[in-house]
């Protein structure tokens, strides 16, 4: 009878303390790490946004995003958004719907550039640039499914085409949105977040959008990573936040340093920083939740 009593209060006590599945651990650097490869893989040529590879490169995150429960943007009926070069690979969109009719946009371009003419090694894999913001949204996406609070606002992800080409994504995106940009809380942009020192990132935009710095201050303390805030300024005007600074949305970037890699055909998957890059989806995520009416999860 006793041995039954302390079995009963075991079980009991175990319940009490157990946690809720934590969404950020469904963001890991192994699953960064294998999206990276992929996309970053010489298959894919260097996902040039005029290319079939970055067709098939659209086709894979899109799929990575159904398979995690996201749904097309409202009045959507695809996660493939053109843009107004016919020639071009799609812009990709989701949402993970909220109650509201406001939105918080987490960014990344998915394309990189064309295979140069000579070389033994010719093809600009693009792991650091961009492979790595791309692996986070998908990462990303792979947690919303482990969210316990409903949230007021819908999380967008977008991953933009032709950024390399001068913001063709994004510009067509901010020209032609597919809901108000008023309705925007918020923008979060990741481009190139796998290099350099293995707990630091760089933010820049944070004076002119104090509600998303506030929500990275407060998902960093579950983080604790290096940020170093506002060192190079003219990065806002470097990537695809750009269009949307300009329109007046609240923009902020999140990235590393340009290294030796930066545009070279060396930029390969064996050289990124999976547990940065991990580090930083995570920090994204939580701040995107929190700006969205969830709290930090």
């Amino acid at each position: 009878m006793r041995s039954l009593l302390v079995f009963i209060t075991l079980i009991a006590s175990f319940g009490c303390n157990a946690q809720p599945h934590a969404p950020i651990s469904n963001i890991t650097a192994n699953g960064i790490l294998d999206d990276v490869r992929w996309l970053a893989s010489d298959q894919l040529q260097g996902r040039y946004y005029r290319s079939q590879e970055a067709r098939i490169a659209a086709k894979y995150i899109a799929d990575k995003w159904k398979d995690a429960g996201l749904v097309p943007l409202r009045g959507s009926s695809s996660m493939y958004l053109p843009v107004d070069d016919l020639m071009a690979s799609p812009n990709v969109a989701a949402m993970w719907p909220g109650s509201g009719d406001e939105y918080v946009l987490l960014t990344a371009h998915y394309d990189h550039l064309k295979p140069r003419r000579r070389g033994r090694d010719k093809i600009y894999n693009g792991a650091d640039d961009n492979a790595s913001g791309t692996a986070a949204l998908i990462a990303i996406a792979q947690a919303f499914a482990s969210l316990q609070n409903p949230l007021d606002a819908s999380i967008v992800v977008v991953a933009f085409t032709g950024e390399e080409a001068g913001f063709i994504g994004s510009e067509f995106f901010a020209e032609n949105p597919p809901f108000p940009l008023r309705n925007i809380r918020g923008l979060i942009n990741l481009d190139m977040i796998s290099r350099g020192d293995p707990n630091t990132i760089f933010l820049e935009g944070s004076p002119d959008a104090p509600q998303i710095s506030l929500a990275i201050n407060k998902a960093n303390k579950r983080i604790g990573l290096t940020i170093v805030r506002d060192a190079y300024p003219d990065w806002l005007n470097r990537s695809d936040q750009a269009p949307f600074l300009d329109r007046g949305v609240p923009s902020v970037f999140l990235s590393v340093e340009d290294h030796e890699d930066y545009h070279q055909v060396t930029d390969h998957a064996d050289k990124i920083l999976p547990d940065l890059a991990a580090k930083t989806a995570q920090l994204a995520f939580l701040a995107a939740v929190d700006l969205a009416g969830g709290g930090v999860p």
